[in-house]
């Protein structure tokens, strides 16, 4: 049996600003993805599947010069923000559900939720 726990946090400013710093890797993880499937579709053709092909860029990325900086963050969140395009995809291509084709996400979007791992509460 699965569960989980939602829970309001009120972080202090320092953890605020590690949030959404962390908020802003996971939607940049989320957009590249996108951007690379829907380049990839629109100049030769080729449907990549965000789990299989995309999600283990994530792993060249982080060693190139230019995406460094995503080894300061959550790997397990990054790799789930392309994990949830994947299903955002599923979610358009099946015909009961009508739902519209995945868009890139905002700044300004209000941030639903965050996976992490790891945790430990302390009291």
């Amino acid at each position: 049996m699965l569960r989980a726990t939602k829970v309001r946090i009120y972080p202090t400013p320092e953890q605020a600003e590690f949030l959404n710093a962390q908020f802003g890797a996971v939607r940049f993880a989320y957009n590249k993805a996108l951007h690379i499937k829907k380049q990839m579709y629109n100049r030769h053709g080729v449907g990549l599947s965000p789990r299989k092909d995309l999600k283990p860029l994530l792993a060249v990325a982080k060693k190139s010069r230019k995406y460094s900086w995503l080894k300061e963050y959550d790997s397990i969140a990054l790799q789930q923000a392309v994990i949830n395009l994947d299903v955002a995809f599923s979610n358009f291509f099946n015909p009961k559900l009508k739902t519209r084709f995945p868009t890139f996400k905002s700044k300004h979007d209000r941030q639903s939720s965050y996976h992490c791992t790891s945790i430990k509460v302390l009291d």
